[in-house]
């Protein structure tokens, strides 16, 4: 009896075997203990953190102007007929040079918060509760020019229209330093267990 040979599997342009079948490999660990990975950290700080460092650099550049230009910016005022004290103007020096502190802060804290510290976002706080306090003495001097500016002209129908500018330039200043806390609290309240 002849026998017909049987075609070769690999010359027959089809796949045998079953798929789901792995090679089972003998365990390389030299403790034989099974292997446990170490979860990945959240990109979340270093997005923020990113931020953080931009934000920063662009108001600082600003607050550098800012230094420059309130010379000019008395001498404008004083020119408009608005009395401007010893005092309200060592306050807009004080005011241009603690803004530039304040968003070095932010940046170095949003340097920080890229390494994955914690302590990034607690400087980053740090800084929004600063610069909300110097806003307030802002809209104070700023309340107090404006009504200044309204008696010279004549042109107050309103008795204390300065103090309401201040009262909203208080609340501005509230709700923006609310929403900037958030952001800067956003890399600790969404992977804090990431944050040295």
């Amino acid at each position: 009896m002849d026998e017909e040979p049987k075609p070769d599997a690999s010359e027959s342009g089809t796949l045998e075997g079953n798929p789901g079948n792995l090679s089972t490999q003998p365990n390389q660990n030299a403790y034989q203990q099974t292997v446990a990975y170490a979860p990945v950290k959240s990109q979340v700080p270093k997005i923020f953190g990113i931020f953080m460092m931009i934000y920063g650099v662009i108001v600082g550049l600003f607050g550098i102007l800012g230094i420059f230009g309130t010379g000019g910016v008395i001498s404008d005022y004083e020119n408009a007929g608005i009395e401007i004290s010893g005092l309200q103007t060592a306050w807009f020096y004080i005011s241009a040079i603690s803004g530039l502190i304040v968003s070095g802060a932010v940046a170095y804290g949003g340097y920080e918060t890229y390494n994955y510290k914690k302590r990034g976002v607690m400087i980053g706080l740090g800084a929004v509760a600063f610069g909300f306090v110097l806003s307030l003495g802002d809209t104070a001097i700023t309340g107090d020019i404006a009504q200044q500016l309204l008696d010279s002209t004549g042109e107050a129908e309103v008795e204390g229209l300065g103090a309401l500018i201040a009262g909203v330039g208080v609340v501005v200043s509230l709700v923006c330093s609310a929403i900037c806390g958030l952001l800067v609290a956003i890399p600790l309240l969404a992977a804090g267990n990431d944050l040295e």
